[in-house]
């Protein structure tokens, strides 16, 4: 009745949920802690300096640095977050966030230096990610800082089946996310960040078994998005009785082919030379 009603020019367009519609919600994300980029950036960085400057560029609503707060509480975090309610949710997470672009944020930075920078899927919505990497790279901040860096994983095996079946339909989130502009694999991602000068010096996945039913698993959060808890999930019970019994087994497999199983590409690299 409703989709006729639609059709028929009685319900305003605008009432309906359609992910492109990028006017309906300026943030869509559904947030929760990456555990394998909690565990690289602790690996790398945190296990020798507890107390590290750390940098989240497109930190959200601050989800991995909730996590990394509440681990290593000696860190000094400072975040960069462009959409206002985002950054409006994390800044009390962090020492310092800065709403607007990293650009912005490193120009008048001047004195500072970090040991860490963590780009959360954050390359996938950049229009010209080699400029974009080169302009942080050049940051006297970042000389020597490691970088944490994931993305979505093209190459993951639903998508290739999806691919296959000739299916692709934009979602708020995930990997058919309405804003992504990019595209990377295991592959692509490492060769990107060679070209700018970065020495990858190890990766790891993310689990893709229960992503694969994340449209499906959202619509239990849509109510908490829509009123503003983008950290509704991570939060859940749902939530923490798959990171604690699920997850850690999910990764095990997932580690066995991470170009075809992974979900997310979580990489580290440092300034080459």
């Amino acid at each position: 009745m409703r989709k006729r009603a639609i059709r028929q020019g009685i319900v305003p367009l605008s009432s309906t949920r359609f992910p492109l519609d990028l006017q309906q919600t300026s943030y869509s994300y559904l947030e929760r802690p990456n555990e394998v980029l909690l565990s690289l950036l602790g690996r790398y960085v945190l296990s020798a300096r507890p107390d590290a400057r750390i940098l989240d560029v497109g930190c959200g609503a601050g989800a991995n640095a909730r996590a990394i707060r509440g681990r290593h509480p000696r860190t000094h975090l400072v975040g960069v977050e462009p959409n206002e309610h985002a950054a409006n949710l994390a800044r009390e997470v962090f020492d310092n966030l800065h709403h607007g672009d990293a650009a912005s944020y490193l120009a008048k930075a001047k004195g500072d230096s970090f040991d860490a920078i963590i780009l959360s899927d954050v390359l996938e919505h950049v229009p010209d990610p080699v400029l974009f990497l080169r302009e942080l790279v050049n940051a006297p901040a970042l000389r020597t800082a490691a970088w944490v860096i994931s993305v979505p994983n093209y190459g993951v095996w639903y998508n290739r089946l999806r691919t296959l079946a000739g299916s692709f339909d934009y979602a708020w989130s995930g990997l058919y996310d309405r804003t992504h502009l990019r595209f990377y694999t295991r592959r692509t991602i490492r060769e990107l960040l060679r070209y700018v000068g970065l020495q990858v010096q190890g990766d790891s996945c993310t689990p893709s078994l229960v992503q694969s039913m994340a449209p499906a698993l959202r619509k239990l959060f849509d109510k908490n998005v829509d009123q503003g808890e983008h950290l509704s999930l991570g939060e859940s019970k749902l939530f923490q009785v798959y990171s604690r019994f699920v997850e850690p087994t999910e990764a095990r497999v997932c580690q066995a082919w991470p170009e075809l199983l992974g979900f997310q590409v979580v990489t580290v690299a440092r300034l080459a030379g």
